[in-house]
């Protein structure tokens, strides 16, 4: 690697990007960035780093670079500004995903993690596992772990650990010698224009894999099962070891190894479940909320096992994990009132984490309150979020987060007629940010649990209805 390299980041207080940005500057980068924002959810780490970030986007910002990496929502985005424009010229345009590819993991065993859902939980969680078994690990993952200071791990590691995104076929960049994939399930649908088109995505890397290397997946989830019948023979060509995991349905499939999970227990501090594998029976705690983190736990399980770590050792990781900034994060709790922040975007996602709510709170009063992700996700998928909203109590929806879909110039979703479904009297369209803390601090009463879900600026509502709550209190 010449570590002589200047690289800048164009929109460097992304989620992804942030850490990644750090990682270099440790692995002996020149860093430098820009971002149109002052300040992100992901700005912290990047404070503590030193590295020079411009306000704004500029052509100048490019004098002694040798790399622009940039998001790759960018080209929907912005496709033709000055600073994408002369990096073109210049040819040093790449994503920060093929930088991450091309440099940074270079010569590395990788383990990446994949899926439509829990990529970054489960990034985390293997890179913990994998630092208490002593294989000290670089991670990146497109989230906050407190104990980190970001997204991120450094160190000098052979072991990199990432998170592998699906969108704009990302992941592709990558060379893993072993995949964790959570589930496949269609999303993004401004980029893959049906299920069958995202599948390919998905065989398409995990056919990037090293020779012999090893895949580890949830044989529960339909999509999954029908990738791995479509490459069968590829993958017992290439010798490439495959893993299932599994709470209730098993899927007849050649597996190298599977371990069964059983879910014996779901409390307010997490679930205890036990494992059976090949060799053994043992019982976990897991310090995270819901049946759909036990999956994930067991898809950790299974690849720290291949990779030699303890059994004891991953219990007390797992008891200790208590979760991911975003994900079902309690942000405070007002005259008993608790707020969560969550990244739930795709109603499965949000299904999910009102179902475990539901759970755990059946004597609770639950609030949904959602910024939807783009237009396109939420036309794809009427009926599933309708479905899931259901889950809740009450629901309030915001105005719709467009994000890189701007000059699209897609037909907005008539919201009044969106709410008109959900089940009777439960929901209500309140378009301003304001209003729904306004509304809400006033509605909810000790006991309630409100949860804000969304992948845009949901986090700023979050923080806003803490704030209401508060002077409520104080008045």
């Amino acid at each position: 690697m010449d570590k002589r390299l200047h690289v800048h980041f164009m929109g460097i207080r992304g989620s992804g990007m942030a850490p990644i940005a750090v990682i270099a500057q440790k692995s002996g980068f020149e860093v430098s960035g820009c971002d149109c924002n002052e300040t992100s959810y992901y700005s912290d780490a990047l404070l503590d780093s030193g590295i020079d970030i411009k306000l704004g986007h500029s052509s100048e910002h490019l004098k002694g670079v040798d790399i622009l990496a940039v998001t790759p929502a960018v080209f929907d985005i912005n496709p033709n500004h000055p600073e994408i424009v002369e990096a073109r010229k210049r040819n040093i345009l790449m994503t920060w995903q093929e930088f991450m590819g091309k440099y940074l993991q270079k010569d590395k065993f990788l383990v990446a993690i994949a899926g439509t859902h829990g990529k970054s939980t489960t990034t985390v969680l293997t890179g913990l596992v994998l630092e208490a078994g002593e294989l000290d690990p670089i991670v990146e993952a497109g989230t906050i772990y407190k104990p980190w200071g970001g997204g991120f791990r450094i160190s000098e590691s052979k072991y990199f650990v990432c998170e592998a995104d699906e969108f704009n076929c990302n992941f592709l960049n990558y060379s893993p010698s072993l995949i964790i994939i959570n589930n496949i399930e269609m999303d993004h649908p401004e980029f893959f224009k049906d299920f069958a088109e995202f599948k390919r995505a998905f065989k398409k890397f995990i056919r990037n894999i090293k020779n012999s290397g090893t895949l580890v997946v949830n044989e529960e989830n339909e999509g999954i099962r029908e990738v791995l019948i479509d490459i069968k023979d590829w993958l017992q060509e290439k010798n490439v070891k495959v893993i299932g995991y599994y709470l209730k349905h098993k899927f007849n499939f050649p597996f190298s190894a599977e371990y069964k999970g059983e879910i014996m227990k779901f409390a307010e501090d997490g679930v205890d479940f036990e494992v059976c594998g090949p060799n053994f029976k043992d019982s976990f705690k897991i310090g995270l909320l819901g049946a759909h983190n036990v999956l994930n736990s067991l898809g950790v399980l299974s690849a720290a096992i291949e990779l030699g770590v303890s059994i004891e050792t991953m219990k007390t990781v797992f008891k200790k994990f208590s979760g991911i900034g975003r994900r079902t994060e309690l942000v405070d709790e007002v005259n008993k009132i608790k707020v969560y922040d969550d990244y739930g975007h795709h109603p499965t996602a949000i299904a999910a984490v009102l179902d475990t709510f539901k759970t755990i709170y059946q004597n609770k009063k639950v609030y949904a309150i959602v910024e939807p992700h783009q237009i396109s996700r939420l036309k794809l998928f009427p009926e599933e979020f309708i479905a899931a909203l259901n889950n809740a109590d009450e629901v309030i929806v915001t105005k719709t987060y467009i994000g890189r879909e701007i000059n699209k110039n897609l037909e907005p979703v008539d919201m009044g007629s969106f709410i008109s479904k959900v089940d009777a009297g439960k929901a209500s369209y309140i378009e301003d940010f304001n209003n729904v803390a306004d509304t809400i601090s006033l509605k909810a009463k000790e006991g309630d649990i409100i949860i804000v879900f969304g992948a845009g600026n949901s986090h700023k509502l979050a923080k806003l209805i803490v704030e209401r709550l508060k002077n409520t209190e104080s008045k």
